[in-house]
């Protein structure tokens, strides 16, 4: 069979062919040629599928996850994480398409990471980074966790604080390629980070606030390269570190920043959404203003069409169905008490992030692949 011929399926036995394919499987064939990518992304389910509610308690040795039913609210699975490090704690750094990542808080630079599936047990652990990157504030080091759609890989960002030995130079693994972390220096890395703002994961790259918390840096999981732009209106330069109250989120799949705005009767979070990038300039738009005395929970801000936040008493957390956003700059106040529904009770009092998840039963890529 001539090559050329390979191409000529009917469309209906390629889609067949490919809905029996893993989804990561899928995303790598839409580089075959423009055919398959407009099958893929049109008759292939992946794009429709519904995310769920993730929490993460992490405390002390035993951490928990659990994924809600976006329907009912139900729990739908639970998982227990304990780590037998004495001092540490289990942290979630972030989960792509089912996959998580874990990291163990308590060794610093040279602190235990994995990848798993819950749903299937498989785990991978990830090779510790070398002794010679060792700074004072170790147990401060940031991890990111992304996936890039395009190239179909899940890469581990190390961002390096501002004690590292190179506070210009970073560190990457490839999930499925590289059994050892690659160095990736740029001046945009010697800016730091501030621990107050978090980092996210999203729209193929991994994202955080540099130390002054003024401007984004963003890490692109294709070409490994970095950048450095300005937060929205309403973030600024700060002295120390935990002036920032802002913090970089996933809104709808794209890059956003929640801003709390303190007045004298109210409190409102504003969210602002990512626009252009690649050759256009960065711009900011205000999606959405959330008026509340509700906790606004990152890095994921919006599962579908809710947002989750939780009590000032940190004992409930809730879900609260939004309307509008989309960047138009006219976002209208949207008050979180309205129409809120309890998903957790009793059990929040600790330090508690949201996540989106996808259930699968896809593999752990495995090192070195």
């Amino acid at each position: 069979m001539a090559d050329d011929e390979v191409f000529n399926l009917p469309t209906d036995a390629l889609v067949e062919i490919l809905l029996r394919l893993p989804t990561s499987v899928r995303r790598r064939f839409r580089l075959v040629c423009k055919l398959w990518r407009d099958v893929i992304d049109e008759r292939t389910p992946e794009r429709q599928v519904r995310t769920k509610i993730f929490t993460f308690i992490s405390h002390g040795r035993s951490s928990r996850a659990t994924v809600f039913d976006d329907k009912d609210r139900h729990r739908r699975h639970e998982w227990t994480y304990n780590w037998s490090t004495y001092g540490g704690a289990v942290h979630m750094v972030g989960t792509c398409n089912g996959l998580i990542c874990l990291h163990n808080a308590g060794e610093g630079v040279r602190s235990p990471i994995r990848v798993a599936n819950p749903v299937t047990g498989e785990a991978v652990a990830l090779p510790r980074l070398s002794a010679t990157m060792w700074n004072p504030l170790g147990h401060l080091e940031i991890y990111g966790f992304g996936y890039h759609p395009v190239t179909g890989q899940y890469k581990v960002v190390h961002v390096p604080n501002r004690l590292a030995r190179r506070r210009d130079m970073g560190h990457l693994l490839t999930l499925g390629e590289s059994a050892s972390w690659r160095e990736v220096v740029s001046p945009a890395l010697a800016d730091g980070y501030n621990p107050f703002c978090g980092i996210v994961g999203v729209d193929g790259s991994v994202c955080w606030f540099t130390l002054r918390a003024d401007r984004v840096v963003a890490l692109d999981l294709e070409d490994e390269h970095v950048t450095s732009f300005l937060g929205p209106p309403g973030v600024r330069i700060v002295l120390t570190t935990g002036e920032a109250s802002w913090k970089v989120t996933n809104v709808h799949a794209r890059l956003g920043v929640a801003v709390p705005l303190y007045e004298a009767t109210a409190m409102k979070v504003e969210v602002c959404v990512l626009n252009g990038g690649g050759r256009d300039p960065p711009r900011w738009s205000r999606w959405y203003c959330l008026c509340g005395s509700r906790i606004i929970l990152t890095p994921n801000l919006t599962h579908g069409e809710y947002v989750v936040s939780r009590s000032w008493d940190w004992d409930r957390l809730y879900r609260c169905k939004v309307d509008g956003g989309g960047g138009d700059g006219r976002a209208a106040p949207l008050e979180l008490s309205e129409g809120a529904e309890v998903i957790m009770r009793g059990e929040t009092k600790r330090c508690l992030r949201t996540f989106a998840y996808v259930e699968t039963r896809e593999p752990v890529p495995r090192l070195g692949q």
